[in-house]
C-alpha cells in the first residue's frame, strides 16, 4: 500500500473515531435524570433470618422493592424470576440491594421466606426477604411507595420500585414486563454513576 494511501486511511479513521466520540459523549450528556419521586419513610420489619430489618440496612445503596407473597400461584413466581435475573446480574455489588415483602405476613413467617428465597438462590445478605406486623407493611406499600389497595392488600402491585442511595424512590417498572425489567436494569447502572450528586 502506498505511503499516500496510509496517510488517507489513518486520517480517515480517525476522523470517525472523533465524530464517534462525540456522538456518544451527546448522547451520555443528554440523557434526562431519573424523575424522584417519594422518600421512602422509616420502617421496621424482620428478615428472613429472623433480625430486625429497618430502612438503614439499606442506606448508600441503590436497591429495587417487590410485594410479593410466597403461596401467590399468579403473578409473584415471575415477579420473582425476573428480579432474580436482576439480582444475578448485580451479583459482584455490594452497593446494590433487593428487597421482597410479603403481603401475607399471617404465612410468610421468617422460616418461609427463607425457603422461598432458597427457591430463587437468593444471596439474603443481597436481597432481603421481609416480613411483619400487617400494619407496618401497609404503611410502607400503601404511603411509603404508593403502590396497592388499603383495602385489599393481598392485591398488591407487580411494580418494582427503584430507590436510590438516599432513599427516593427514582421509577416503578411492572415487573412482568421484560421491556419494563430491561430499563430497570439500565436505570440501575444509571444511579450507581449518579452518586454522590
Amino acid at each position: 500500500m502506498k505511503k499516500n494511501q496510509v496517510i488517507f486511511l489513518g486520517c480517515v479513521t480517525g476522523t470517525l473515531f472523533v465524530f464517534a466520540s462525540i456522538f456518544f459523549y451527546r448522547m451520555e450528556n443528554n440523557r434526562r435524570p431519573l424523575p424522584m419521586y417519594y422518600a421512602v419513610r422509616n420502617f421496621s420489619l424482620t428478615d428472613s433470618d429472623g433480625q430486625a430489618f429497618d430502612q438503614n440496612r439499606l442506606r448508600g445503596k441503590v436497591w429495587v422493592a417487590a410485594f410479593v407473597f410466597s403461596t401467590c400461584g399468579d403473578v409473584c413466581p415471575m415477579m420473582s424470576k425476573n428480579l432474580a435475573a436482576l439480582h444475578r446480574s448485580y451479583a459482584l455489588r455490594n452497593d446494590v440491594a433487593f428487597v421482597s415483602v410479603t403481603v401475607n405476613p399471617e404465612y410468610d413467617d421468617p422460616k418461609v421466606l427463607a425457603e422461598y428465597a432458597k427457591k430463587y438462590q437468593a444471596d439474603t445478605s443481597k436481597w432481603h426477604f421481609l416480613t411483619g406486623p400487617r400494619e407496618n407493611i401497609t404503611e410502607l406499600m400503601i404511603n411509603s411507595f404508593k403502590m396497592g389497595s388499603m383495602d385489599e392488600p393481598i392485591f398488591h402491585s407487580t411494580n418494582f420500585a427503584l430507590v436510590d442511595r438516599k432513599g427516593y424512590i427514582r421509577g416503578y417498572y411492572d415487573g412482568m414486563k421484560q421491556d419494563d425489567v430491561n430499563r430497570l436494569f439500565k436505570d440501575i447502572a444509571t444511579l450507581l454513576k449518579e452518586w454522590p450528586r
